[in-house]
């Protein structure tokens, strides 16, 4: 029996899926002629029409469920998914999913097919959907169970997840009593490096010392988890351990820093996912907290990604008065409760007020503004995903609420003279290939162009890359596809981009704002570009899991799906290459020319006009004449 299981163990993943797929449909069959109408008719001829003559008359409201769930199945990647990650919570909601397909689906055929509509026997067909679903959900799990058994024996052997903590220290002692009475995890093991450890044991629980214990252990276990706990490591270090872990596709887990325990009031036992700053080769960026004191600080897209951290990060400088401006009532009643439950917890006395309202209203900002005597405005409101952008039914509105969102607000500002204007640009103004970043660079010379006209109004704007965890980010879609078992897809493997934390930018932007002098492009230092295919392999591999080379062997496939429309293979920051210093050696300026005011009015008119008509080939062409490096067909 060992030696059949050791074949089966041996096999392509393509062939695993198969027996899967055969044992599944058997037990959907199994369960229809139960609980559906061979069993019926059999019993109600007392046994004596053959059950083969009866499946043949009903092979029709068996065969049509059967195929809805089955495209279900291989749609949603049910078989995808590697057996040992069989019990997530994921796969459990597809099987669920699955079961009521074929169950509901048969119902509704053999209504059709028997013509029943509201007679006393529609609730027992409905009743005896649900039961077929039932019985096929939980023959699919008793299914899972078997297969992980007989190809995984080493999961089913421990009493929980097998955990190696790496750390054997105090922390990882604190960590090892806050699980050790966890049942959905077994620490078969500490690490730890020093030799004077090596051999010992901690609450007779061994301690290894070498990389091939480690090596060991990953083999014995295929799915050993790693824990991290040693929170006063270095950055460096850190990333150093990670990288060594990373060739034995081992799940990586990590008690927070302690910067992150500081900074976040986070639990020493509290595990998380790996930072990003742990895969990543760049130094985090530290940035010091600004004051706001007695100062009223307006910030538009406050709901956003970057606008709702530039919230955080004020509040944390204790202004007088904070408004919310928001377009998005869902986003806007989501950071005003977590803002308003900060204040308490902090004891600040700061004043918050969320409002409604749009950015290219003029008379809305002048009434906000005046209203609270607003002193600085960081403008975060922006539209920022560049293949809806690039539609060509939203290229007019994306054009609206970048350009002429940000001409009005500015107009406003300078208007009533507002101290300071801090406006959020992106990297894909440089040279755009795409609307997107075109509109923001023509934003950009609005910002420019404004900041001449005035004295009182120190206007400024600051350009940066890719902003982790952002919405429509690539590391949480990568962290949900690898949890879903795959695809992780990515563009185009040459393509690199810029990376930086939410925290990381955001300070960087209030700092550059206290730098302003008027007209000021700032540029975040954001280090080397990183290559989008590489990020995905360390996810994968540091999530526990293997990549698989062509989609059929177990792993994690990596697939290329073709670039965007006006997607770059890489990014830019600077337009001219002039650089300046500042006091903070992540920011600099850039030198940047823009149109004079009079050139610059004539195609905002120009602009509007052909946005009124929808003439798309006229804004292309606009934008092309007056933003420098635009091409639709670069790359």
């Amino acid at each position: 029996m060992q030696k059949f299981f050791q074949i089966i163990r041996n096999l392509s993943r393509i062939n695993k899926v198969v027996i899967l797929l055969s044992v599944d449909v058997v037990m959907c069959l199994i369960s229809w002629i139960i609980f559906g109408p061979p069993m019926s008719v059999l019993m109600a001829s007392n046994f004596q029409i053959g059950l083969k003559i009866i499946i043949n008359q009903n092979i029709f409201n068996f065969v049509i469920p059967c195929i809805f769930t089955f495209a279900y199945f291989f749609i949603s990647g049910f078989y995808r998914s590697s057996l040992r990650f069989s019990q997530s919570k994921d796969l459990t909601i597809r099987s669920i999913n699955g079961a009521l397909i074929f169950g509901l689906v048969w119902g509704l055929v053999y209504l059709i097919e028997f013509e029943i509509i509201r007679n006393q026997y529609f609730l027992i067909v409905i009743l005896r959907a649900l039961l077929i679903s039932f019985v096929f959900y939980g023959a699919l799990q008793i299914s899972r169970d078997v297969a992980r058994i007989i190809m995984y024996p080493d999961i089913v052997k421990s009493s929980g997840k097998p955990v190696l903590i790496y750390g054997a220290g105090q922390a990882g002692n604190e960590l090892f009593h806050s699980i050790k009475n966890n049942n959905n995890i077994k620490v078969i093991g500490f690490y730890d490096d020093s030799r004077s450890l090596n051999g010992a044991e901690i609450n007779n629980i061994k301690i290894f010392g070498k990389q091939k214990h480690i090596k060991m252990l990953s083999e014995k276990y295929s799915n050993l988890e790693v824990y991290l706990a040693i929170p006063s490591l270095g950055i460096e270090e850190r990333r150093a351990i990670i990288s060594s872990l990373e060739k034995y596709k081992i799940a990586v887990r990590s008690i927070p820093s302690l910067h992150e325990m500081v900074t976040d009031n986070k639990k020493m036992v509290e595990m998380q996912e790996l930072s990003i700053d742990d895969i990543l080769p760049r130094e985090r960026v530290e940035s010091e907290i600004i004051s706001f004191f007695g100062r009223c600080v307006m910030i538009t897209g406050a709901g956003g990604s970057i606008g709702s951290e530039i919230v955080r990060q004020i509040l944390t400088g204790k202004p007088k008065k904070i408004i919310l401006f928001e377009i998005s009532e869902v986003n806007l009643y989501s950071i005003q409760s977590e803002i308003e439950t900060k204040k308490l917890s902090n004891q600040i006395q700061t004043e918050v007020i969320g409002v409604l309202g749009d950015v290219k209203n003029k008379s809305r900002l002048k009434e906000i503004l005046q209203n609270h005597k607003v002193d600085y405005i960081y403008h975060a409101a922006a539209y920022k995903h560049v293949p809806i952008v690039e539609y060509h039914e939203n290229i007019s509105e994306g054009i609206r609420n970048n350009v002429f969102g940000t001409k009005a607000l500015c107009e406003v500002a300078r208007e009533l003279k507002i101290k300071k204007v801090v406006v959020i640009s992106t990297d894909k103004a440089v040279r755009p290939t795409n609307i997107m970043g075109a509109s923001k660079r023509f934003a950009e010379m609005v910002v420019q162009s404004i900041d001449t006209e005035t004295e009182n109004t120190k206007f400024c704007l600051v350009r940066f890359g890719n902003v982790i965890n952002s919405s429509g980010s690539v590391v949480p879609l990568f962290r949900k596809q690898i949890a879903a078992g795959g695809p992780v897809t990515i563009t185009h493997k040459n393509v690199t981009r810029f990376f930086m934390t939410i925290t990381e930018a955001s300070g960087l932007v209030i700092q550059a704002g206290e730098y302003a002098q008027g007209g000021d492009v700032f540029i975040l230092d954001m280090g080397d570009q990183v290559k989008i295919i590489e990020l995905a392999e360390k996810l994968i591999y540091l999530s526990g899991r293997n990549i698989s080379s062509d989609g059929k062997d177990e792993g994690i496939e990596i697939k290329e799906i073709g670039l965007r429309p006006g997607e770059k293979l890489y990014e830019e920051l600077l337009i001219s290459g002039e650089e300046i210093e500042t006091p903070n050696n992540k920011i600099f300026k850039s030198i940047e020319k823009f149109p004079r005011n009079d050139v610059l009015h004539n195609a905002l008119n120009d602009l509007e006009k052909s946005m009124k008509r929808n003439d798309i080939l006229s804004i292309k062409n606009i934008l092309k004449e007056h933003v420098e490096g635009f091409n639709e067909n670069a790359n």
